[in-house]
């Protein structure tokens, strides 16, 4: 009798171990798995979920108002305050559980396009965030972290977030280990080019929307100038024995608008809000307004899908690029998300974002999307010169003169 208790009693100490050694099961499974079971079949037809996920995501409304500077004092209180990362954090994470449902319950070993929109949050951040930092940083501010994301499903409608759920910490885990695999040396993540996960056509009524926008961004754009002010050397300064300059001046520059794809792009973007607010010119179904910017990721200079050099529209090559930015509408119509870009350098008018996209080379670049803002640094900087003289312009009473064009 002892011995058979004895054998009972171990194989009770075994299962036992083994339930510890594999972790024991919550009472509830992990969040992800409820979210498949909800959002994976609303994804439509094969091709549209990377765009339908866009349903349950948190968006930025395109909005006029201008983001002020921050003085030294917001600045230095800004630095104290981990709210906003928290925040941040939490947003990417439910944005992940939001995407990899859709997708049946993966999760990518690095970001790529068709999980446009999980950084909303962290490119909105007015504070320097290093998202290779993430998950230490979720580690350390888990419970605020955790209170943001009952409160994002919540507001979704979604199945209730259970904080205590261990499962989800070991999703969440593999979240953070995503982004800190889609980021590069400055801390910043991004989004690897890849096949898209959607094909919508554009609506008639939507193209005619978006070509007078461009037409009217295309008027404010002839219009102004990009202002530049660069240290320079100051030669009546030198010090002839020691060969140092002794004081430095200022140089100012301007560059036509209309030359600087980032200027295009966020004058644009301003117009296509603009319009927005505008009653009697508002489209049908607008979800979120991006600036987008492709960068290099193996080289100094962006490499196009094929050949050497991009073209213009015309026909024409241009210089190297060392990066290059465009504006991303996408609109909704019922379960249809439709994506298009704006971008005349590349296009004589909207494309859609699958073929925007095909014209960079995918292993040598990483794209950046954040929701737009207008900001007073950028509104100082792009104005309409007071005065035009020769290839010398006049702004507030001080002459600029032409900077190098650099696409």
């Amino acid at each position: 009798m002892k011995r058979y208790l004895s054998i009972l009693w171990g194989a009770v100490l075994l299962a036992g171990c083994c339930a510890f050694a594999y972790g024991a099961p919550p009472v509830q499974e992990g969040c992800l798995k409820d979210l498949v079971r909800r959002l994976q079949p609303a994804a439509g037809e094969p091709g549209r979920a990377a765009m339908s996920r866009l349903r349950w995501m948190r968006f930025y409304a395109p909005t006029v108002k201008i983001a002020e500077r921050e003085g030294f004092w917001e600045r230095l209180f800004h630095s104290f305050s981990e709210a906003d990362k928290q925040r941040a954090v939490a947003s990417y994470l439910y944005q992940m559980y939001i995407s990899s449902a859709v997708y049946g319950g993966e999760i990518p070993p690095r970001l790529t396009v068709n999980y446009l929109g999980v950084l909303n949050g962290l490119e909105r951040l007015e504070v320097n965030f290093d998202a290779r930092e993430a998950l230490a940083y979720y580690q350390k501010n888990k419970p605020e972290i955790k209170k943001w994301l009952v409160q994002f499903f919540k507001e979704a409608g979604l199945p209730v977030y259970q904080p205590e759920n261990t499962r989800n910490d070991i999703t969440e885990t593999a979240f953070l280990r995503t982004l800190a695999r889609s980021t590069g040396p400055s801390g910043r993540a991004g989004y690897l080019l890849a096949h898209p996960r959607w094909d919508e056509p554009l609506p008639q009524e939507d193209k005619k929307w978006l070509q007078e926008v461009q037409r009217l961004a295309a008027e404010d754009i002839r219009q102004k100038v990009v202002l530049y002010e660069e240290n320079m050397a100051d030669l009546s300064a030198l010090d002839k024995i020691s060969g140092q300059y002794t004081a430095s001046g200022k140089a100012y520059l301007f560059r036509p608008a209309e030359k600087e794809c980032a200027a295009c792009s966020y004058l644009t973007c301003s117009r296509v809000c603009r319009q927005i607010h505008t009653p009697s010119a508002r489209p049908a179904g607008l979800v979120q307004v991006y600036q987008l910017q492709a960068e290099p990721s193996k080289a100094n200079q962006l490499r196009p899908a094929s050949g050497a050099k991009f073209f213009s529209p015309q026909g024409n090559a241009y210089p190297d690029w060392f990066y290059h930015e465009a504006v991303l509408v996408i609109f909704k119509h019922g379960k249809r998300h439709i994506p298009v870009v704006l971008d005349p350098f590349l296009a004589e008018g909207p494309v859609p974002f699958s073929q925007w996209l095909a014209h960079f080379s995918p292993q040598h670049t990483v794209l950046y999307a954040y929701p737009f803002q207008r900001c007073s640094d950028t509104e100082e900087r792009l104005v309409r010169p007071d005065k035009v003289k020769g290839n010398k312009i006049w702004k507030d009473g001080r002459s600029y003169k032409p900077y190098p064009v650099e696409y």
